[in-house]
């Protein structure tokens, strides 16, 4: 077995090879590109291969590159889970290749990430994309508050909420310049709005049985079913729902010395994508008082007299990621029975 280390780069793969001897096989730096891939693995030597590096943004295609050969086993290492290595004095390009070799050869690397392929990678790829533009989109409307702030006017927290805030615009009383800037702001505001609008109808698109099973938990509508299903994937890959909490940036960070332990702020090294969709679930669900929604809502108002309600939505949204969990892991639709149990 040869363990090949690879620090990734947006110009360069810089590689270190070892063997199971820990003696240098090869070490050199290669062009970003699929040739200069296979020059690294050409130049690895024969046999059998275990190619770690951390995930990125050419994470991809380099995994796809890897998947194709069979004497190579890949393994993808979450950037988070080897801080150490970037936060150590004398870090270089090599001394990262040649760290994730030799955690390779020890067997020491962390849990490799979970690549996905398919409708899965789909949806994972929309839901960045929409995001992105929601985020441009909701930056502007920031802008044309600012710039009728310095008018003197304070727009509502919900105005852009409104089917006429076009018109609302209009009839306030503003300097010709500000009105000709915010008209500009109006047409990209429109386009982005378009733009997420076509990523969503294409995101609702997507079909697969466990989006209905999703569907099944109150509050949970086709978008969020989507986002929780592309993020989770294969709900077995979890050793347990504290696993899968973690994983959608839903529990406390932990500070442990002893007999002391401290939970601080909610750990935010997880998928953001989930944690953003289950909060504004979180908050539909408080408010529901359908019979399936009925013990999720007491559990909220149980830790809301004990905790404060900002706290609960939080600890409700991961009540709902992991029923999401159990759900999925199962293969069953939602049953409140199964939580009114749990609790009695």
């Amino acid at each position: 077995m040869v363990y090949v280390g690879m620090d990734v780069s947006s110009k360069s793969f810089v590689v270190h090879a070892i063997d199971e001897r820990k003696r240098l096989v090869w070490r050199g730096e290669v062009a970003a590109t699929p040739s200069g891939l296979k020059r690294a693995l050409r130049e690895s030597g024969e046999g059998p291969k275990l190619v770690v590096f951390e995930a990125g943004n050419q994470m991809k295609w380099i995994a796809r590159e890897l998947g194709r050969r069979k004497e190579v086993t890949r393994h993808i290492v979450h950037p988070n889970e080897v801080k150490w290595i970037s936060q150590s004095s004398g870090k270089t390009d090599k001394v990262d290749a040649r760290k994730l070799a030799e955690l390779a050869r020890g067997d020491l690397l962390p849990r490799k990430v979970h690549v996905v392929e398919g409708h899965i990678r789909e949806l994972r790829e929309l839901v960045g994309a929409r995001h992105t533009l929601q985020s441009k989109r909701v930056a502007l409307l920031n802008t044309v508050r600012a710039y009728l702030k310095q008018e003197g006017h304070r727009l509502p927290e919900k105005f852009f909420q409104r089917r006429d805030w076009h018109q609302a615009l209009g009839k306030l009383g503003v300097s010709a310049v500000t009105q000709q800037i915010i008209e500009t702001f109006k047409t990209s505001i429109d386009a982005l709005q378009q733009s997420e609008a076509a990523l969503t109808r294409q995101l609702v698109a997507i079909k697969d049985e466990r989006i209905t099973q999703l569907e099944s938990i109150p509050s949970i509508g086709a978008l969020t079913a989507r986002v929780v299903l592309g993020a989770l994937d294969d709900a077995r890959r979890f050793d347990n729902k504290k696993c899968a909490a973690k994983y959608g940036a839903l529990t406390p960070s932990i500070y442990q010395s002893g007999d002391v332990v401290h939970l601080g702020r909610i750990n935010r090294d997880g998928r953001q994508e989930v944690r953003r969709v289950l909060l504004q679930c979180a908050h539909t669900l408080a408010r529901m008082k359908s019979a399936g929604a009925r013990p999720l809502r007491a559990f909220y108002e149980r830790v809301a007299r004990r905790r404060g309600k900002k706290i609960a939505i939080v600890a409700l949204a991961r009540k709902l990621l992991t029923t999401a969990y159990g759900v999925l892991k199962s293969g069953t639709f939602y049953d409140p029975a199964k939580l009114v149990a749990q609790h009695a």
